[in-house]
């Protein structure tokens, strides 16, 4: 009986130390200090005290392996087009009516879509995240090898970001991937495209509706690529047929003439332009969905690289401007 008790007590040892081991003993995680330290001027102290009360979430490399757009099929993923958040939508745009005027007018990017994009992302800022983004980051980082070259310039970007806005990086809650505020900007383009939308001296997407409105017009009409924004005088979508009968047709976020698609519509398109195609396959071989998307459904999809949510964005706008939004 001590034997085992003895054998217990050093498991549990073992399985504490391993919870709380902290990512300072980490070769990897060093090396980054000094890279930060030597390239950003950052204090190694200050670096290593972030990183000594940093934590490892399993949670977050579960979250990853199993995204939502992934492994929800798209009739339960389009039900978040639903009636609350519809009317909760006409209230946020009623609520800010002045920003989506100055959005238009700057960006001409249609509040509809703007609102959308709010809505799907936070429920209009109503949940912004639970999980502490050095904690989300720092994680894929260093525990998730499939993307860990990505999100090491996302951290690397927080910590800029932070310094930049005078944040506390211990403080800023998120998604599982590190995504912030109302909008979901990750650091980088939270850098590059977040806007000071209201003149009060900050770019907060965090907590101000002003700037989050702004950032997504500033992001949808940004140059993606060399691929310009958003076309005012462009559509989003029109629903596609397949041009010849083919199995598995597949998205394809990819700008290409019309000729080269393997969808067709009813209409006559602007043969110098270029379009996308969508393909969703909802579940008990129900008929599949086909839509042509040009340029503007492009840079939703640069947003969220995912038919479903890209469609959802599409048809929640149109919800908008259906009821006269």
């Amino acid at each position: 009986m001590k034997y085992f008790r003895f054998i217990f007590f050093i498991a549990v040892l073992v399985f504490t130390s391993l919870i709380n081991a902290s990512y300072l003993d980490r070769n990897e995680v060093q090396d980054f200090v000094d890279y930060l330290s030597e390239k950003h001027d950052f204090e190694k102290s200050y670096l290593l005290d972030i990183f000594s009360k940093t934590e490892k979430q399993q949670k977050i490399i579960d979250l990853m392996n199993n995204p939502s757009e992934k492994v929800t099929s798209w009739d339960d993923y389009k039900k978040r087009v639903s009636l609350t958040r519809v009317q909760s939508g006409i209230r946020f745009l009623n609520t800010y009516e002045q920003w989506f005027d100055k959005a238009e007018e700057i960006y001409g990017v249609p509040r509809q879509v703007i609102a959308s994009i709010i809505g799907l992302e936070t429920n209009y800022g109503g949940y912004k995240g639970r999980i502490r983004v050095i904690d989300a980051l720092t994680t894929a980082a260093f525990d998730y090898p499939r993307r860990r070259e990505f999100f090491k310039i996302q951290l690397e970007e927080y910590f800029l970001l932070t310094r930049e806005e005078g944040f506390d990086p211990l403080e800023i809650k998120g998604s599982y991937a590190g995504a912030m505020g109302f909008v979901q900007f990750m650091p980088d383009n939270y850098r590059k495209l977040a806007i000071d939308f209201d003149g009060d001296g900050k770019k907060d997407i965090l907590s101000n509706p002003a700037d989050a409105i702004g950032s997504v017009a500033n992001f949808l009409s940004s140059n993606l690529g060399n691929k310009k924004g958003w076309d005012k005088d462009g559509f989003i979508a029109i629903e596609a047929s397949p041009k010849r009968y083919k199995k598995n047709i597949k998205s394809s976020f990819k700008l290409k003439p019309y000729k080269e698609l393997d969808l067709k519509v009813n209409l006559e398109l602007d043969s110098s332009k270029k379009y996308i195609q969508i393909s969703l396959f909802p579940k008990d071989d129900a008929k599949e969905e086909y839509w042509l998307g040009d340029k503007n459904l492009y840079a939703i999809t640069r947003y969220n690289p995912s038919s479903k949510y890209a469609m959802s964005v599409f048809l929640l706008s149109r919800e908008f401007i259906n009821i006269g939004n």
